[in-house]
């Protein structure tokens, strides 16, 4: 390490700045992660809301593949799974996240060799 080289834990000032669209594109992969379906399938919407997020999912329910839980449950699990990762990942504040199926994505319990 030189001298001008920050050491480990070291503070390094700057600014680090997420544009809209790349938290739209992380809410698009959370959304498609916790919905089990491919990202083409997945629509998200980002609004203000008085300095929170509202966040508007629209998906295919999955079917099939292992893939288990109420629609209920899974909405709740998609909802979580956007709002912690947004705060994590990006340090945005989610309100609230609406969910929308519409359609079906039938996963297929086939190995491919």
């Amino acid at each position: 390490m030189s001298a001008t080289e920050p050491g480990p834990g070291a503070v390094v000032p700057g600014v680090t700045r997420i544009s809209a669209r790349a938290v739209e594109r992380l809410a698009t992969y959370l959304a498609r992660e916790a919905g089990h379906v491919p990202a083409g399938q997945v629509a998200v919407r980002l609004a203000d809301a008085a300095g929170a997020l509202t966040v508007a999912v629209t998906l295919p329910v999955a079917v099939g593949g292992g893939v288990t839980g109420t629609v209920a449950e899974r909405s709740t699990a998609l909802r979580s799974r956007v709002t912690t990762g947004l705060r994590d990942l990006a340090g945005r504040t989610v309100g609230s996240v609406d969910v929308r199926y519409a359609g079906v994505h039938r996963i297929s319990g086939r190995r491919v060799r």
